[in-house]
Parts: C-alpha cells; structure tokens; sequence
C-alpha cells in the first residue's frame, strides 16, 4: 500500500486550508492509500506533531524544528503533500526543512499553495527568497489561476498546475433546516444571511457585511446577520438579532440559511460561494479579486451593492448555479485529479 503524508502547519480545524487538507485525505483514502496527518497544532483529531510549524504560544515564534521527525517522515511515504506549509510565513524554518529532507529522501512532493506570502498579512518578516518554496523538482498546485500567474511570472521554471478548490455536492443536499435554525434561535418567518467568517481574519470584511445587512434590512424587515465565528466583535453587535456560532455540519448551515453573504476583500478562493450555490442557496460576495474566475465557471454571484440584482434571482438562476458547481467543482472526481498530480509529482522527483 502507498503512504503519503499531508502537511499543514494546523489541520481539524474550520479554517479552509484544514477542510480542503480532509478533502485530499479522503480522496487518497479513497483511491487505496494509506494517510498520514502532520502538523504543529490539531485543532481536533489526531496525527504527528510537528514541532516547528506552529508558535506554542499566540503571536509567538515557532520552537525549533523537529528535524528528525521531519526527516523520518520523508522517508517512510511515497508521497509528501505539504498543504499551504510551503507558503505562508508563519513557520518558514520549517517550510525549508521539509523541501531540503524530501530532496535528501528522493520523496514525491505535491506542495498546495492557498494563500502565498506576498498575498497575506506577513506574521514575521523573513530575509531571502525563502517562503514560498519553489524548488522545480516538485509539483506546485495553485488553487486559482491568478496565483499560478503569479508564481510563474517569478519562478518560470516550476511546474504548476490548478486546482479548485471541490464541493461535496452530494452532502450539502441534506441538511436539517428545521433543527438547526431551532438550535440557533431563528424563527421560521426570519430571513437569515448566514456571513461564514472568522472575526481575526480582516480581509473578511465584517464591517461590509454588517452594512449590508443594514442596507437589506431597509427593504424586509424580518433580516437577521449570522456570524459563524463566536469571537468578540463589536461590529457584528451593532444590529439587532444577531446569531453567532457554528454548525459542525456545513449542510446544515447552508441548509439554515436564505443567503450566503461573503463580501470578502481577499480571498484565495472562497469556498462558501461554491457551497451555497451546490445548496442551492443565493450567494451575494465580492470584491474580492479571484471570484471573477468562479464566475466564469458559469455561477451567478451577485455584488453587496446589488439589491436589485439579489431580488431578482430566480429558481432558474440557483439550479444554473448547481450544474456548473457539478460540471466543475464536485468533490467527487477528486480522486482522479490527484492521480494525475501524482503521476506528474513523481516524474519530478525522478527527472527526465
């Protein structure tokens, strides 16, 4: 049985990179291999902990890395997928000590690039070209095509291929509506916009979407703002009714809600767009730059200016919005396309 390792400097939490990581783990399971977790922190679930990849404290420095374990996880896999731990600049010590054990061990690397440095609020400053990795013997997977841009247009040597981010299709079509908005407080008369943010993150822009709120609320009156971060915010607070915390099953969230709201400045990809329109569910988002490619994929994302434009969706429009989120994004064809970037990822490895 093959092994591969999947890398993050956090994983089992809510955050996008440790759901997409599950993703990929589960279409590995899926095609036969055996899977291991490491990382500095496990926000829920078990794997290898890596020390070095995460501050043992907030807004501190990473402890020195764990070279040894590093090195004994490279050679006992056939495959190293570091997800997003080759791209921030959160532990960059330990982003170099993965590609240099890997190169030592001959090991395939996949490395997934959610969020690279120059896109992001740097945590610490870091001298060199150092962060993100871009060795040519691995494969890099950029989750849109502007960052693959972005990339070759510094290192026009790599090898590079994008991947969106997928949508569990199948599961977000039985969520429990009744139950879960019973759970939240929210009346069945309500109208509830469902913002799936955490407060921390400013690129969310919670100020935007407490505005829109505010603007909506002028045109119906039985509005309600869903934050699904329960951190203190007090902007959030600033309306009337406002429901905080989350569902452990993003079906039900989606299910819960009547309009999914994620008027984000940044986002790498922005995957409550997809999932809303695989619920079903009318999407209001932007400005932020990378939904101009999940437009073109054929769904109808509406701008937080455009109230119009929000009423005047239709049952037409959200069943257009689900065949395209199948056509392109299902989580279901996961399993091949990592096939191919496995086959690619060891062509590297190996030379020509």
């Amino acid at each position: 049985m093959s092994r591969v390792c999947v890398v993050s400097h956090r994983l089992g939490g809510f955050d996008g990179v440790s759901v997409e990581a599950a993703k990929w783990a589960g279409a590995f399971e899926e095609l036969g291999w055996q899977v291991t977790l490491a990382a500095g922190h496990f926000a829920s679930g078990a794997g290898v902990v890596v020390r070095g990849m995460w501050a043992d404290r907030p807004g501190g420095e990473p402890p020195p890395v764990d070279h040894a374990v590093v090195k004994e996880l490279c050679a006992t896999h056939d495959l190293v997928v570091l997800d997003n731990a080759g791209s921030l600049w959160s532990a960059p010590e330990a982003s170099v000590a993965w590609e240099e054990h890997a190169l030592t061990a001959g090991v395939p690397v996949i490395l997934r690039h959610h969020d690279p440095a120059w896109q992001r609020v740097q945590l610490r400053p870091v001298d060199g070209d150092v962060v993100p990795l871009h060795h040519p013997a691995h494969l890099h997977v950029l989750i849109n095509s502007l960052t693959q841009r972005e990339f070759l247009a510094r290192w026009p040597q790599l090898h590079t291929e994008v991947v969106h981010n997928r949508v569990d299709v199948v599961g977000l079509a039985h969520g429990d509506r009744t139950g879960t908005r019973a759970a939240l407080g929210v009346a069945p008369s309500d109208y509830l916009v469902v913002h799936p943010a955490r407060v921390e993150g400013t690129s969310k822009n919670i100020p935007g979407a407490v505005e829109f709120v505010r603007r909506l609320s002028e045109r119906r009156p039985d509005v309600r703002y869903w934050l699904t971060d329960d951190a203190p915010c007090p902007a959030a607070e600033q309306l009337p009714g406002v429901v905080r915390g989350r569902t452990r099953n993003p079906a039900d969230l989606y299910a819960a809600a009547d309009l999914v709201l994620l008027p984000s400045t940044w986002e790498g990809w922005g995957l409550p767009v997809c999932e809303a329109a695989a619920a079903r569910k009318p999407v209001v988002a932007g400005p932020y730059p990378v939904l101009d490619e999940i437009r073109a994929l054929g769904l109808t994302v509406v701008d937080p200016a455009d109230l119009d434009g929000l009423l005047a969706v239709t049952d037409a429009v959200l069943d257009a919005n689900l065949a395209a989120v199948r056509r392109h994004l299902d989580l279901r064809a996961l399993p091949d396309v990592l096939t191919g970037l496995v086959e690619k990822a060891a062509g590297l490895s190996t030379g020509p």
